[in-house]
C-alpha cells in the first residue's frame, strides 16, 4: 500500500482515503519530525479499515512555514481546519508522537464527541518529557539552536537508523518553527498543561510507552494518575518505527475496542 500526497491549507500530507473506512485516523509529528516518522502506517493493518492522514505540520518535513501557525497553539488550529475540511461527520482518531501528542490532546479537547479516541506515543505529560523540544528555551537565535540540534541528532545516528530518519527530518525543518515549538513546548513543561490536559480528556485514550525511553518522573504521572496505559518492550522513543509492526497491531486493538463502544 502506498499513499497518496495531497495538499492542504499549505499543507502536505500523506493521505490513504478509503469512502468505506470506519473512522479517520489523524497521525501527529512530534519535535522536529515530519509525516516520515509514520510512513509504516501505509503498510499495517489500519488500511483495511481506516483512511489515514500523516501531515508534515507548517515549517516541518516539506510543509513551508507559517509564521502564524507555527506554534503548538497555531499547529493545534492547523489540524482542527484540516479535519474540518476533510474528516466532516466522520468517527475522528488522533495518534501523536512525543510532543504531537499535545497537539493531538488540544485538538481532541476542541473537537469534543467528534474525536472517540486517542493514542498517545510517549507523549509529553511532565516536564522531563521535553529533552529535546525544551532546550530551544537556551538559545536566542533560531539558527543557532537548529545548528546546535543537527550536530547533536548527527551524533546519535552514527550507528541508529532511527536517529538517521530523524536527522533526516530536522534537516528539513524550519530553525524557525523549531524554535516555536521548542518555546511552546517549555512553557507548557513548566506549567503542568501537557499531562493534566491529557489526563481530562473525555474520550478514551491510552498511553504507549517503554521504561527504556520514559522518564521517571512521567512513570510516576501515569501511575498516580491511573493513566490507561500499555507498556512496550524491544524498542525506544520510536516503536512506530523500530518495532512498527506490534506498534500499529496495538493502534489497531485500541481503536478497533474504542469504535466498538461507540455509536458511528
Amino acid at each position: 500500500m502506498t499513499y497518496e500526497p495531497i495538499v492542504r491549507e499549505g499543507v502536505f500530507l500523506r493521505t490513504h482515503i478509503d469512502a468505506k473506512s470506519v473512522a479517520h485516523i489523524w497521525f501527529l509529528h512530534g519535535f522536529g519530525e515530519s509525516s516520515l516518522s509514520f510512513k509504516e502506517a501505509f503498510f499495517s493493518e489500519l488500511v483495511e479499515s481506516y483512511s489515514l492522514f500523516v501531515p508534515d505540520l507548517p515549517g516541518f518535513g516539506v510543509s513551508p512555514p507559517q509564521p502564524e501557525r507555527m506554534s503548538i497553539e497555531g499547529a493545534t488550529e492547523v489540524i482542527l481546519t484540516l479535519i474540518n475540511g476533510l474528516s466532516r461527520n466522520k468517527a475522528v482518531l488522533l495518534v501523536g508522537h512525543s510532543l504531537g501528542s499535545g497537539i493531538a490532546t488540544r485538538v481532541a479537547r476542541k473537537l469534543g464527541e467528534t474525536v472517540k479516541g486517542v493514542f498517545s506515543i510517549e507523549g509529553n505529560l511532565t516536564r522531563s518529557d521535553g529533552y529535546f523540544s525544551s532546550q530551544a528555551a537556551e538559545f536566542q537565535q533560531a539558527d543557532a539552536f537548529h545548528r546546535y540540534f543537527i550536530d547533536l541528532i548527527h551524533n546519535r545516528a552514527a550507528n541508529s537508523e532511527v536517529y538517521q530518519r530523524y536527522l533526516a527530518s530536522v534537516r528539513f525543518a524550519s530553525p524557525e518553527a523549531m524554535m516555536a515549538w521548542g518555546r511552546s513546548s517549555a512553557h507548557l513543561g513548566e506549567s503542568g498543561r501537557h499531562g493534566f490536559d491529557f489526563v481530562s480528556l473525555k474520550c478514551q485514550k491510552t498511553y504507549y510507552w517503554s521504561m527504556e525511553s520514559t522518564p521517571e518522573e512521567t512513570q510516576d504521572f501515569i501511575v498516580k494518575y491511573d493513566i490507561p496505559n500499555t507498556q512496550y518492550t524491544g524498542a525506544g522513543h520510536w516503536p512506530m518505527i523500530e518495532t512498527p509492526d506490534e506498534c500499529y497491531s496495538e493502534i489497531s486493538r485500541f481503536f478497533a475496542s474504542v469504535l466498538a463502544q461507540n455509536i458511528i
